[in-house]
Formats: C-alpha cells, sequence, structure tokens
C-alpha cells in the first residue's frame, strides 16, 4: 500500500510539474508590459480620409508596424475629418467611435486612437471611460497609439506625468514650432520598427515631443525625428520626436509578437528538469520493487 501511494504521489507531482511546463508554453510569448506611442501626424484621420495616397500607405505601414501577422483586426477609435471610415489595405481594422461597445480589448492586436475628428489634437473622450481596461491591455503585452497626442491630461493614466503638455511642441502643447510640417525624418529604429520615409503631403506632423522629458516616463525609442524647426524654436529643449514610444511594434519584435520573458524559459526550464528527476525516483522505485 506504502509503495502504491508513493508511486500516486510521484504520478501526482510529475503532473503538476508538467502542467506548469505546459503553462509556460501556453503563456503569452510577449513582454509583461505592451507599447505606447504618441504620434504627432494627422495623416491617418484626415489626409487619408480625404484620398491621399501617400497618407494611406503610411496608415496601411501603421497597420503592420502595430498589428505585423497578428490575426486579430486592429480597433481603430474616433472619427476622421471626412467621416469616411478608415479602412486598410493589409489588415483587418474595426472602426469605432469610442471604446464603449468595443467588447474585450484584448481581441484586437493592437489600439489606435484617431486624433480629434481626425485632426489636429489628441481625443481622451473616445476611451469612453475605459482607461482602467487599456491599462490592463497594455499590461499584458498591448499596443496603443494615440494619434495627435497634445498632452491632455486624460491620457495620463497611460502615458504617465501631469504637465505632458508642457513638453509638447506644436498644436496643443506650451512649446512653439511649426504648426504643420512635412519636415520629419525616418531613423533607423523606425525602419526596423516597420516605417519608412512618408512622401510629403503637404502638413503632415503637428506635434513633436521633448524627448529627454519623455525619456524619464519610459519613451526612449523614437521612430521619427521631428522637424529640426521644432529645435530651433525651442532653445534648450529637444531633440524633439514626431513618433515617440514606450517600447517596440510588433514588427521590431514588442507588442503581442515579442519572445518570451527571462521568468517564462527559467519556468519552462525547471519544469522539464522537474518532470525528469521524478522520472528517474519513478523509475528506482519501480525497479526496486520489481
Amino acid at each position: 500500500m506504502k509503495t502504491l501511494n508513493k508511486r500516486l504521489s510521484l504520478l501526482a507531482g510529475s503532473a503538476a510539474l508538467a502542467a506548469s511546463a505546459a503553462f509556460a508554453f501556453a503563456a503569452p510569448a510577449h513582454a509583461a508590459v505592451g507599447t505606447v506611442i504618441l504620434e504627432g501626424s494627422d495623416a491617418i484621420g484626415y489626409h487619408c480620409g480625404f484620398g491621399a495616397a501617400s497618407a494611406c500607405a503610411y496608415g496601411d505601414q501603421t497597420w503592420s508596424a502595430i498589428g505585423g501577422a497578428d490575426a486579430r483586426p486592429i480597433a481603430v477609435v474616433g472619427t476622421t475629418t471626412s467621416g469616411n471610415p478608415v479602412t486598410s489595405g493589409t489588415h483587418a481594422i474595426v472602426d469605432m467611435v469610442d471604446l464603449s461597445g468595443a467588447g474585450a480589448l484584448t481581441d484586437y492586436a493592437a489600439i489606435y486612437f484617431i486624433g480629434s475628428d481626425g485632426c489636429c489634437t489628441s481625443d481622451p473622450a473616445s476611451l469612453a471611460g475605459r482607461g482602467a481596461d487599456v491599462t490592463a491591455y497594455v499590461g499584458v503585452g498591448g499596443t496603443v497609439e494615440i494619434g495627435n497626442y497634445d498632452g491632455q491630461a486624460g491620457w495620463d493614466f497611460s502615458v504617465g506625468g501631469s504637465t505632458n503638455s508642457d513638453q509638447v511642441a506644436g498644436i496643443g502643447g506650451a512649446l512653439g514650432g511649426p504648426g504643420c510640417t512635412d519636415g520629419e525624418t525616418v531613423n533607423a529604429t523606425g525602419i526596423a520598427n516597420g516605417f519608412t520615409q512618408p512622401d510629403p503631403v503637404g502638413c503632415w506632423t503637428h506635434q513633436a515631443y521633448d524627448m529627454p522629458y519623455f525619456a524619464t516616463l519610459g519613451f526612449t525609442k523614437s521612430f521619427f525625428d521631428a522637424d529640426p524647426g521644432f529645435a530651433a524654436a525651442n532653445p534648450g529643449f529637444g531633440p524633439f520626436s514626431s513618433l515617440l514610444s514606450r517600447g517596440s511594434t510588433i514588427t521590431g519584435g514588442g507588442g503581442f509578437g515579442g519572445t518570451p520573458e527571462p521568468g517564462t524559459w527559467a519556468m519552462m526550464v525547471l519544469g522539464f528538469g522537474g518532470i525528469g528527476a521524478l522520472m528517474r525516483s519513478r523509475r528506482r522505485t519501480a525497479m526496486a520493487t520489481a
């Protein structure tokens, strides 16, 4: 009877460790904290809505960067200036006025917030009171991009800081500089994260972000260098970014497409190591009682 109980105990231990290892494999292959991107452009909400081909091409670049090969659709939240829905030639898009009817946010590969009526400031009202859900979504590896981010306090729960507008140049921010420019330049980090230099549309960028300040909030990756006019207008500030991120896009290895965390790998190694040890112990026990 003792031998039977011992065998059952070993089997239970093996099963528990097997479940632990299986959980390690099943755990989402992404970082524990997702990506928040601040965008100073209205290309998607304004220019593409009116049919500008280069702006729509940038839109598809954005969907590829933040959505990658994830089969889930991208939630595009807000209304365009033209009133036309946002579409994509590369990804499934769910177009919605706000998040009130979005359901579970984990149903989406990424969430993109259009600027207020497409241009030229951000619109926290499109959150529809679901800030906590957005925080949770980012917490499990989701990607959120805020178009025409201008430092409004309604985004503080996700972006951090309480006086961010003081460090934003351009429309809606406290700092000066061009209010409308095509002078942004994609950089090497931007290329690695799925972007290429956009064709001019006559007015691309409305906001730029003081990188030293936003780096203190975790925004350390710039995908687009801002028009030099922003730095020229603000001595002592900058350098400035027109597309600033707290993490990589899914194309750059972040978001839901990232690699397992070190803790996940450790769990897998310990789990399978434990299973091996228990199986060897079972074999010795069986031989001793044979």
